[in-house]
């Protein structure tokens, strides 16, 4: 009783006070005075109070029962057996109040019991949390304007272009392929149905499970995802929700700009052609081709007569092909005169 918990006899001792009718007639009473209700049924939750709590219990019903001898009357009187319980029922009420006080007690301290046990809780947590590795990533970055081969934990294979970015966990979840692009890259996925590929590229995300396409989210330009092989679907995270934006399959592709989406169909050569470092143009306006250019080749250009940037120009060419020779090629094709600066590698078109 000192450690402050029940030993076996007490808990029985208890539980032998609970199934005394008496005993609950004597607890109905009080109970019924004030106006409200008890479970005492006795389980493994109703026996976890305090062996001082069945001490003051103790001490309650023997005041009470002395109260009761030193108040009778003297005269001579029939006697009649009672149960020590039922000749506490004159008194229901002035133990009422130190029932009362014992529930309150009881709950308190059961209450205080429930703090403890979830501040060990949150403790725990907080230790798992902290023992938690941090998650290892690994990250591929293509300063050069030839192609960057990459090769995933899963198998997958990935080319990365000019001034792209790429990272990705050292060891893929157990559920998922999570990667991250910025820039463009042409994906080509290990199947594996049960750990979805996912590419984000800023709020767009690109989910498959097996199959061959090409992301690209340069700077300044709409997100762009065409597929080659296979499935793909494209959702736009807002917030906390994804909005489906399309499912898409093979020679179709999405481009997604200012939340607007134009789907549109193409010929996954031109895909391929990327892959194999070729710049491949259809009908493309000559502002995106001289963007491409910039880019590729590191240089700016300056264009004085603005009209040319809404021509439409078709054309390939290999992207090894050096700067003055591949605007030889663009300025043959669109018609307009050009001039190299090569000290503050500046190209003005005229």
């Amino acid at each position: 009783m000192l450690s402050g918990t029940l030993n076996a006899e007490e808990q029985q001792q208890i539980s032998h006070m609970m199934d005394d009718p008496d005993f609950r007639e004597l607890f109905d009473a009080v109970l019924d005075q004030q106006g409200g209700e008890l479970d005492m049924t006795v389980n493994d939750q109703s026996l976890a109070f305090t062996s001082e709590k069945l001490q003051v219990f103790h001490q309650l019903t023997h005041q009470a029962s002395s109260d009761i001898v030193m108040e009778s009357p003297v005269e001579d009187i029939p006697v009649v057996k009672l149960s020590p319980w039922k000749r506490l029922l004159p008194y229901a009420a002035a133990i009422m109040v130190a029932i009362g006080g014992l529930l309150v007690w009881w709950s308190g301290a059961n209450e205080k019991q429930r703090l403890m046990a979830a501040q060990e809780l949150n403790k725990k947590n907080e230790q798992l949390v902290a023992a938690a590795p941090a998650v290892q990533y690994t990250e591929h970055y293509n300063p050069k304007s030839r192609r960057l081969r990459v090769k995933l934990p899963d198998g997958s294979s990935i080319t990365l272009g000019s001034k792209s970015r790429l990272k990705y966990p050292a060891t893929f979840a157990v559920n998922k392929r999570d990667v991250y692009l910025e820039g463009e890259a042409f994906f080509e996925v290990t199947k594996d149905a049960a750990k979805p590929f996912v590419v984000y590229t800023g709020n767009v995300r690109t989910l498959v499970l097996g199959t061959s396409f090409k992301v690209s989210a340069l700077p300044n330009t709409s997100v762009e995802v065409a597929v080659v092989t296979g499935k793909v679907q494209v959702s736009y995270h807002n917030g906390n929700t994804d909005n489906n934006l399309a499912t898409m399959l093979p020679g179709e592709k999405i481009t997604w700009e200012h939340n607007q989406l134009a789907r549109l169909k193409f010929d996954p050569r031109d895909v391929l052609a990327w892959k194999n470092e070729q710049m491949v143009f259809r009908k493309q306006t000559l502002k995106n081709i001289l963007d491409v250019f910039q880019r590729h080749y590191g240089v700016h250009i300056s264009v004085i007569n603005k009209g040319f940037l809404t021509e439409r120009i078709s054309l390939s060419m290999d992207e090894k092909m050096p700067l003055e020779k591949a605007m030889n090629v663009l300025a043959g094709t669109a018609g307009f005169e050009h001039a190299i600066d090569s000290l503050s590698r500046t190209v003005i078109i005229k």
